[in-house]
């Protein structure tokens, strides 16, 4: 378990010092984050190939190429997910004289940015859903993306 939050961290901190180093306007943990799929992805596809060399036969979905600690770290924190929006509040709340000075443009500003996720969102699924199964056809994976 620690070793797995450490793989988090340390990918956290790979991505704030390229962001810092490269003075790139995405977070540094947003790159990292990115960092950690990447390097999962790339380790699946390793495992793939090893698997199919060594036996012959297909990559069957009980050899799970990410470690189980780190699903089991990053499952328990997405569950806090909500409590680490608090501090983010706490510092809403302390600027509501500035928020209540500008509520007009904050709220056309959530309304349309709202807005036009939810149209870019519907148009990217649309596009890669083309020709594909319906999505109550799918298999369920438990959550698990990669």
């Amino acid at each position: 378990m620690v070793q797995a939050f450490f793989i988090l961290l340390f990918f956290q901190f790979l991505g704030t010092a390229l962001q810092d180093g490269f003075h790139l306007s995405v977070p540094g943990p947003v790159i990292g984050m990115f960092m950690l799929a990447a390097c999962l992805i790339g380790r699946k596809q390793l495992f793939r190939t090893r698997h199919i060399k060594a036996t012959g036969s297909a990559f069957s979905a009980e050899q799970e190429a990410i470690p189980p600690d780190l699903a089991r770290v990053s499952r328990s924190l997405i569950g806090a997910l909500g409590l680490l929006f608090v501090p983010a509040g706490a510092g809403i709340a302390g600027q509501f004289t500035l928020l209540r000075a500008n509520v007009w443009p904050v709220c056309v500003a959530l309304v349309g940015s709202t807005l036009l996720g939810l149209v870019v969102t519907a148009l990217v699924m649309q596009a890669m859903t083309r020709g594909h199964a319906p999505a109550e056809n799918l298999p369920d994976n438990g959550g698990q993306v990669l």
